[in-house]
C-alpha cells in the first residue's frame, strides 16, 4: 500500500517526498521546504499515537530538549507542528537531514568495529552528553538506533523524546510503564525509575562495549532476563570477547558501566575528559586494523570525517577483503576465541541453560512468597491518578504508610496527583510497610519565545506552537520597531511560564510624536537646547542676522513652535549673531534655511508666516528641490518665493 503521508503538503510549507525510516513511535520522511527551499527530515508521529496526550508529550519535549542545545553532534530540531488536513491529522518535528545510516545498521554489517572507528564515532556521542548535561537534561535513551552517521562522515545523537530536565528527578518510570530500551538502561532505572547523568554515561558505555565486541555485555531471550543481569551482573571487560584490547580501554568501559553509579563519571563531560585522556594515551590504536592504513587508525580528536568517509569507502568496496583478512573465508570457521565470549561456540552452550533456570528459581520463589505470606502481606493498590487526600486514605485502608517523594512536571497527570508510586501497584508488602508517592507539578513551564518584529497573526501562531495563548495587546512607541509589528511580550522573552499562560503582546506605534515648545523664541541658545535635549529631541544651532531679539537669542527655529516631529529628531535654533536686518523691522525678512527637504506645502506655510508670497513649481505635496531666492537670502515682507518640487 503506499504511504498516505508521501505527496502531502502538511502546513502549506513541507512537501513529503519520500520515507527514510520507520520506528515504533514515528516514521522518518525527507521533505522539502518550500518556504526556505532545502531538504530537511520530516519525523511524523504514527496515527495511533497522534492523539495520546502524553505521546504528543513526548514529541514535544524532543523539539524543546533538542532546541535548548548547542551542540553540532546533535540532531537539529527546526521546527514542529500538527496538520489537520484531509488524509488525517499529523503530527510533525522537522529536523536538519541526516543522509546516511545508523550506528545499530553499521553494527549489524560489520559486527564489532576498529577500536579507532569505535572512538571516532563514541566521541562526538560524549560530546553530545556533556552539552546535554550542561543544559540540564538527561537523554535517557542513547542506543545504536539513536546515533546517526552522516555519509559526510558527521556523528550525531538523534531522539530526545525521553528526555528530562535533571531537576524533575528524572524518573524512568511513566505510569508503572519503564520508558527505555532495557539492553542499555542503567541499573538504577531498572531497580528504582531514578535517572541522572550517570546513567547516561552507562548507556554510552554499553555502546562502546558493543562497537569493540560486536554484542551487548548481557544477552537474554527475555527483558526480564536481560534486566536482571544489568542489576546483578557486571559487565565484563571487552578484552574477554576481543582479546587485544587494551588493558586502559578495558578499564575506561568497566568504570563508565560499573553497577555502582558512584564508580562513573559524574556527568558527560567528566567523561569526555577521561575519553581524550584514554586517546591520547594511545589506548585507541587500531595498528592499521582498516586496510592496512596506520593514518587511517588514528583520525585523532576532531578527525571523524576523514575517518567515517574513508569507512564508508571501504564498507562499498573493500568488505570482502577485510573479512577475509580477519575473519578468514567465507567457508572457514570463526578464528578460535576471536571476538567470541569463552573458548568457541561451546563456551555459550550453557548460558541459555542458565538463564532458564534462573528464570525458574525466580518464578518459584516467587509461588512461595506469594503463597506463604497471604496472611502476612497485603496488595499494594494503585493511587496513580489520585490526589494527596485519597491516595494516603486508600494505603491507610490496607494499613500501609505513605510518603511523598520530590515532585515531578506531567503532561498528563494534574498538579497535585500521583504521577508514580514505589512498590507499583499490585505488588504484596508487609503491613506497615512504606509505599513513596510522587506529585505531579502539572506541565513543565514553558520558555516564552521571541516575537520581536513579527507581525500580530505569526506572533500567537507562535505562542500557540508553545502552547500559550495571547492576553491581549498594548501600544508603545518605538523608534526602531515599525508600527503595528510586535516590540515583545509581557511576561518577556525568554521567562518561564506554566503551559497554557496568557501572553500580552506590545504593539508598536512606531517613533514617538513631540511637540516643538512654544516658548523658544526670545530665549538664550543653551536655555532653548537643554529643552529640546530634555524632550528627546537634539537641536541645531544657526547665526542669523535679526533685528527681532538680541543677540545670542533664539529668532525663530525649525520646524516651526507647535509642529510635531518624531522623537530625536533635529530641530534648528536660529540664533540672533548680532548683525542688524538692512531692511529694517518693519519689511526685512531671511529666506530661512531648513526649507530644502520639507513638503512642499508645508514650507509654503512656513514663509507665509513670515509675510512672505509662495510660488509652487510641481507638484504641492513633493518635496522642495530648490528655491529661488535661495535659504538665508535678504527679502521684504510681500516679496515671491518660487519653490520647485518637481
Amino acid at each position: 500500500m503506499s504511504d498516505p503521508v508521501v505527496g502531502r503538503l502538511l502546513d502549506g510549507r513541507y512537501a513529503v517526498a519520500e520515507r527514510l525510516a520507520v520506528g515504533g513511535m514515528a516514521t522518518v520522511y525527507v521533505a522539502h521546504d518550500n518556504r526556505l527551499d532545502r531538504e530537511v527530515a520530516l519525523k511524523v508521529m504514527h496515527p495511533g499515537y497522534s492523539h495520546d496526550r502524553e505521546y504528543v508529550a513526548r514529541f514535544y519535549r524532543e523539539a524543546m530538549a533538542a532546541a535548548r542545545l548547542n551542540s553540532p553532534h546533535v540532531v537539529s530540531i527546526l521546527d514542529q507542528g500538527t496538520d489537520d488536513g484531509p488524509g488525517g491529522r499529523v503530527v510533525y518535528l522537522v529536523m536538519e537531514l541526516i543522509r546516511g545510516r545508523t550506528l545499530r545498521k553499521l553494527l549489524s554489517e560489520r559486527g564489532p568495529l576498529p577500536v579507532g572507528l569505535a572512538f571516532t564515532i563514541i566521541d562526538p556521542v560524549v560530546a553530545a552528553l556533556a552539552a546535554a548535561h550542561r543544559a540540564g537534561i538527561i537523554h535517557r535513551d542513547i542506543k545504536p538506533e539513536n546515533i546517526l552517521l552522516g555519509d559526510d562522515g558527521r556523528v550525531k545523537v538523534a531522539d530526545f523524546g525521553l528526555a528530562r530536565p535533571m531537576a524533575n528527578g528524572s524518573p524512568s518510570l511513566t505510569q508503572g510503564v519503564l520508558m527505555g530500551t532495557v539492553g542499555y538502561l542503567a541499573p538504577e532505572q531498572l531497580s528504582t525509575g531514578h535517572a541522572d547523568p550517570r546513567s547516561d554515561v552507562y548507556a554510552a558505555g554499553i555502546v562502546l562495549f558493543e562497537m569493540l565486541t560486536g554484542e551487548t555485555p548481557h544477552p537474554g531471550d527475555t527483558p526480564i532476563a536481560v534486566a536482571y543481569q544489568h542489576v546483578n551482573a557486571d559487565v565484563p571487560a571487552p578484552s574477554s570477547i576481543r582479546p587485544g584490547i587494551s588493558p586502559a580501554l578495558d578499564q575506561f568501559v568497566l568504570d563508565a558501566t560499573a553497577r555502582d553509579p558512584r564508580r562513573r563519571a559524574g556527568d558527560g563531560t567528566d567523561m569526555l575528559d577521561e575519553l581524550h585522556q584514554l586517546h591520547d594515551s594511545g589506548a585507541f590504536d587500531d595498528a592499521g586494523e582498516i586496510e592496512g592504513s596506520a593514518a587511517a587508525a588514528d583520525p585523532g580528536r576532531g578527525g571523524s570525517t576523514a575517518l567515517i568517509q574513508r569507512t564508508s569507502e571501504f564498507d562499498r568496496s573493500g568488505l570482502e577483503s577485510y573479512r577475509r583478512a580477519h575473519f578468514g573465508a567465507a567457508d572457514d570457521p570463526p578464528p578460535p576465541g576471536s571476538y567470541r565470549r569463552g573458548d568457541g561456540a561451546g563456551g555459550r552452550r550453557w548460558l541459555p541453560a542458565l538463564i532458564g533456570v534462573g528464570l525458574v528459581i525466580l518464578l518459584v520463589a516467587g509461588i512461595l512468597a506469594w503463597r506463604g505470606g497471604g496472611s502476612s502481606k497485603v496488595r499494594v493498590p494503585s493511587v496513580v491518578g489520585q490526589n494527596r487526600v485519597a491516595a494516603t486514605r486508600a494505603l491507610t485502608q490496607v494499613h500501609l504508610a505513605s510518603s511523598f517523594g520530590t515532585a515531578v512536571y506531567s503532561a498528563t497527570v494534574a498538579a497535585g496527583n500521583v504521577v508514580a508510586q514505589r512498590p507499583s501497584a499490585a505488588a504484596m508488602a508487609k503491613p506497615g510497610s512504606t509505599v513513596v508517592m510522587v506529585l505531579s507539578k502539572g506541565a513543565a513551564p514553558v520558555t516564552v519565545p521571541d516575537v520581536k518584529g513579527q507581525t500580530q497573526d505569526a506572533a500567537r501562531t507562535i505562542l500557540t506552537r508553545y502552547r500559550l495563548g495571547v492576553a491581549g495587546t498594548r501600544q508603545q512607541y518605538d523608534a526602531t520597531v515599525p508600527a503595528t509589528r510586535v516590540i515583545g511580550t509581557d511576561p518577556a522573552t525568554g521567562g518561564r511560564v506554566d503551559v497554557g499562560s496568557q501572553v500580552t503582546l506590545i504593539i508598536s506605534n512606531g517613533p514617538s510624536q513631540v511637540t516643538v515648545p512654544t516658548d523658544l523664541i526670545g530665549e538664550d541658545y543653551d536655555t532653548a537646547a537643554r529643552e529640546l535635549t530634555a524632550l528627546g529631541l537634539t537641536p541645531n544651532r544657526q547665526d542669523v542676522a535679526s533685528n527681532d531679539v538680541d543677540q545670542g537669542q533664539v529668532a525663530r527655529t525649525g520646524p516651526n513652535p507647535g509642529q510635531k516631529v518624531n522623537a530625536g529628531e533635529t530641530v534648528t535654533l536660529f540664533v540672533a549673531n548680532g548683525d542688524l536686518n538692512i531692511f529694517g523691522n518693519d519689511g526685512g525678512v531671511t529666506v530661512p534655511n531648513d526649507i530644502k527637504g520639507q513638503d512642499a506645502t508645508d514650507a509654503q506655510h512656513e514663509l507665509r508666516d513670515l509675510g512672505l508670497k509662495v510660488r509652487i513649481i510641481g507638484p504641492k505635496h513633493d518635496t522642495v528641490r530648490e528655491l529661488s531666492p535661495g535659504e538665508g537670502s535678504a527679502v521684504n515682507k510681500g516679496d515671491t518665493v518660487t519653490l520647485f518640487s518637481f
